[in-house]
């Protein structure tokens, strides 16, 4: 088919269905002068599926145009070309037929569409609607993220399809987010990191011979570990403010050090010039403090305050119940001692008021701040501004993993999980729609 003949074609197709659309506009009309108006919602569905009809229409006739330069398409050695292989794509207007070159190898059996990797199609679905499917997997189970999409954009995707996309999108943006790509955001005066950790529920067959927290030592959960990176401009005298729309996360299945890993390189993309202030806020948990040694050596170490003042109850409880009248008052008290760099005082007032019976296991909990001592210098934090709570990571571990990966009745293999934290992760550290523009900028994105 010559370039004469589509373009023919294709304006044939504009013409019809400008007739169409008038016959539509008329009676539209007619309807609108007949009653009183009112919901409008039928008019708005009927000028968007005639306006699909046109768009996939002139999607179809620009893509059969002859001649379009399609990158490899052409036999290399040992490759044998076969001709005019039809496919369906799913495009944002509907499906297409899509004619294109298969070159097969038979020495290995394999084979490519040229046309198909320059599209960047992902399993038939175009990047438009591969990167809709994607969003809407990341933020809702499949069934009503297939229902969802269903809704936004007239078309209709088997809910089967979404954990299918994700298999093959997930590992792309994983290692996207894996890239040093500079962000080219201004240095701040203060950056913060913080760690966290938190569980979502596996398969139960991948869960066996793994050690857990059950009574029984089994494990009903896999650890993800999630960070933050966000950043401040302190102001003397002012409470500490985040900076709008700084945080940026990483998140993974993997082990400690892996991860550790993973947040040095996402610091090192945000900051290639390291700020002068780095904190790095966490709980009491050693692998915080180990990661922050290994790979955030120069930052100023802080334990979560909330984390601090639980530890102070399980104190008191040692001493009598804390939720009396003076156990509340007690611990009351040691929190505000804290909290006014007083670490020295509570100590010894804990030392002393432990009944005999419990000394030893009141040395066991005290060991906790004497370990902490100087990340537990809360008066001189304060006075400089500086956040003492890890607020921001707990956060996500409730709107990055607990929303999406911890619903009733979920039950995850590990690959899928990473593969929706993958997705996560872009979305809400708003670099989703960064992947797919460096996507569309790869040969063979495909």
């Amino acid at each position: 088919m010559t370039a004469r003949t589509v373009k023919k074609k294709a304006h044939a197709a504009v013409d019809a269905w400008a007739q169409e659309f008038h016959r539509f506009v008329d009676a539209a009309a007619e309807t609108l002068q007949a009653k009183e108006l009112g919901d409008v919602t039928w008019l708005e569905h009927g000028l968007r599926e005639t306006s699909q009809g046109l768009c996939r229409d002139v999607l179809r006739w620009l893509l059969a145009l002859p001649g379009l330069r399609v990158p490899g398409d052409r036999a290399e050695p040992g490759e044998r070309r076969v001709r005019g292989q039809e496919r369906m794509v799913h495009s944002l207007f509907g499906d297409i037929p899509l004619v294109r070159n298969y070159y097969h190898r038979p020495a290995d059996g394999q084979g490519r569409f040229p046309l198909d990797e320059a599209l960047g199609l992902v399993d038939g679905y175009t990047p438009g609607v591969a990167a809709l499917i994607g969003r809407c997997a990341a933020e809702l189970p499949f069934q009503r993220a297939a229902e969802s999409f269903r809704a936004y954009t007239g078309l209709a995707v088997d809910a089967r399809q979404f954990p299918r996309l994700t298999e093959r999108i997930g590992p792309q943006v994983e290692q996207f987010l894996r890239e040093q790509r500079p962000s080219g955001e201004a240095r701040p005066p203060r950056v913060y990191v913080a760690t966290d950790g938190t569980g979502a529920p596996l398969r139960h067959e991948e869960l066996k011979g793994r050690k857990g927290r059950q009574p029984d030592g089994t494990a009903q959960t896999h650890e993800i570990k999630v960070g933050a990176i966000f950043t401040q401009h302190p102001v003397t005298g002012e409470k500490p403010w985040r900076d709008l729309d700084s945080n940026t996360y990483v998140a993974t299945t993997r082990r400690a050090r892996p991860f550790g890993h993973m947040m040095r390189d996402e610091f090192r993309r945000r900051f290639p010039s390291p700020p002068a202030d780095v904190v790095f806020l966490g709980d009491g948990a050693a692998w915080n403090w180990e990661l922050q040694r290994n790979f955030f050596p120069m930052a100023l170490g802080i334990v979560d305050f909330y984390h601090v003042a639980e530890h102070v109850t399980g104190v008191v409880d040692l001493i009598e119940d804390h939720h009396t009248p003076s156990g509340r008052k007690r611990r009351r008290r040691w929190v505000k001692l804290l909290l006014r760099g007083r670490l020295d005082a509570f100590l010894a007032e804990a030392r002393q008021a432990f009944p005999p019976n419990q000394t030893e296991a009141g040395a066991k909990a005290l060991a906790y701040f004497e370990k902490n001592r100087e990340r537990m210098r809360y008066r001189h934090f304060r006075e400089h501004g500086y956040f003492i709570g890890s607020g921001v990571v707990e956060a996500a571990c409730k709107t990055l993993v607990a929303q999406r990966l911890k619903g009733s009745g979920m039950h995850w293999s590990e690959t899928g999980l990473s593969h929706i934290l993958s997705l996560r992760t872009a979305l809400l550290s708003r670099r989703y729609d960064e992947f797919w523009h460096t996507r569309s900028l790869s040969p063979h994105a495909a």
